[in-house]
């Protein structure tokens, strides 16, 4: 919201969240923001994506702060909810 100018756009496009405590209501009204949101496409897009990945083609070491047995899902979902341990995205992996 402090990034967009005054009368502008601002996009969320992803997995939406049930509630936001942290929404800037003010700066959303004072500067008459527009807001708009939908789903991503991701099931449209996963086995391309992932052929990259698996080809070497992309690398996701810079959004990846965390890889926790699946054994460690709770904490996994507790530390990314809350930010904790500067974490970014975890990666869950099954048989660990």
């Amino acid at each position: 919201m402090s990034a967009v100018r005054r009368g502008g756009v601002v996009s969320v496009l992803g997995v939406y969240v049930t509630t936001n405590d942290n929404f800037p209501v003010g700066q959303f009204f004072d500067k008459g923001i527009k807001l708009v949101g939908g789903q991503a496409p991701a099931h449209k897009h996963i086995d391309k994506l992932l052929q990259h990945i698996i080809k070497g083609e992309v690398m996701l070491d810079d959004i990846i702060s965390h890889r926790l047995p699946l054994s460690q899902a709770a904490h996994g979902y507790d530390i990314f909810r809350h930010k904790k341990d500067n974490c970014v995205k975890v990666v869950l992996k099954p048989g660990e």
